[in-house]
């Protein structure tokens, strides 16, 4: 299989957690350091995106909404988790079906996000799990 040419390369890492500031406090002390702490409205969660080197993470807790967040399953059932593997990409058409050529199923249309200016889409394959790509607006 060819490798997916609109990929750019690994983004960042996306955990679930209960607690932005508890887990922001151990991943300090594993040398992170934070943006501070942004609702992304549209997927009922709060972000925050830290740096290691080269290496980021992105915490991703539940808004406090009636409706419920992508996430909260995850928490109920096992607790603060990685979620998802981020992947820049250089067009998301293209990378969405390049990704559904090899067995990704799209979870859902492309759309903003406000706290990672960029726009993202979440995919999914029963060999890899849950994945999502970004194309960003900006130069990051």
């Amino acid at each position: 299989m060819d490798q997916i040419k609109s990929i750019v390369g690994v983004d960042h890492i996306g955990y679930a957690v209960k607690s932005i500031s508890q887990s922001k406090e151990q991943f300090a002390a594993l040398g992170y350091f934070f943006d501070d702490e942004k609702p992304d409205i549209l997927r009922r969660v709060n972000v925050s995106v830290g740096k290691n080197g080269g290496v980021r993470v992105e915490l991703l807790s539940p808004l406090n909404t009636a409706d419920k967040s992508p996430i909260d399953g995850y928490l109920d059932k096992i607790g603060s988790t990685p979620y998802h593997i981020c992947y820049e990409v250089s067009d998301i058409d293209k990378a969405i079906s390049e990704l559904q050529e090899i067995g990704f199923t799209v979870l859902g249309s492309p759309a903003e996000s406000v706290p990672l200016e960029g726009t993202v889409c979440f995919l999914y394959s029963t060999d890899i799990g849950l994945i999502e790509i970004i194309d960003y607006l900006i130069d990051k």
